[in-house]
């Protein structure tokens, strides 16, 4: 399978999934849509072919923070693929098991959610997965969430950031949930701002953007 990126935007709040692939398999971030509806997203694609009951390399699941709209298939994920390492920041653990700091009741749900990850608390700029095809390095970015997280992946030479609910194109996560604090994600957008202008980032809704353009047109990066 070639080196690629596949965003899959259906979610619940049109939430972002993304499924990156290569020599290494595949890795998915913030599995927030259902195996079943991945698959028909992805039917295209031959590759992805059994997605859905198992039959892919799933090396890893990378969590950005404990927001529903981004877990909400975890369980599902974890399920058809025991094997894949998943990545969480015990500093939302506590999310996962109050519908209301979850958000899933606003979906009308009353999710809880138990799974056993490699905790990315206090690991902050430490590289969490490494082999021959791709790098992946954790930030730790408070503000959202306090366990909040980006993710840089390296693959084939090329580096993408995916924010989260950090950073999105031309603004930034709320904080006015369950251990937001805007003091924290304006000190870690300032710290995003300093990495490469042409860093590509990938958010957890909405359309992609690099950290020159947010530069540029976020108001957040000028605070």
């Amino acid at each position: 399978m070639e080196r690629g990126l596949i965003v899959v935007p259906l979610g619940p709040l049109q939430s972002n999934m993304y499924i990156i692939t290569g020599p290494s398999g595949i890795f998915v971030i913030d599995p927030s849509v259902s195996l079943a509806k991945t698959e028909v997203f992805c039917s295209t694609i031959p590759e992805f072919a059994g997605i859905s009951v198992g039959k892919m390399d799933v090396k890893a699941i990378l969590l950005t923070h404990g927001h529903h709209d981004h877990i909400k298939y975890v369980n599902e994920w974890i399920k058809a693929y025991p094997d894949a390492k998943v990545f969480f920041s015990s500093k939302d653990d506590e999310l996962l098991h109050s519908e209301y700091w979850n958000c899933s009741y606003m979906e009308g749900e009353e999710a809880h959610y138990s799974f056993e990850y490699t905790d990315l608390a206090d690991k902050d700029d430490q590289v969490i997965y490494k082999d021959s095809a791709i790098e992946i390095k954790v930030y730790e970015t408070p503000g959202h969430t306090m366990g909040s997280v980006c993710f840089l992946v390296t693959l084939g030479g090329r580096r993408k950031l995916f924010t989260g609910d950090t950073v999105f194109a031309g603004s930034v996560g709320r904080t006015d949930m369950h251990g937001g604090t805007s003091k924290l994600i304006i000190k870690s957008v300032m710290r995003i701002k300093t990495f490469d202008p042409d860093l590509p980032i990938y958010p957890g809704h909405g359309t992609d953007s690099t950290i020159e353009e947010e530069i540029r047109v976020n108001p957040f990066f000028d605070l």
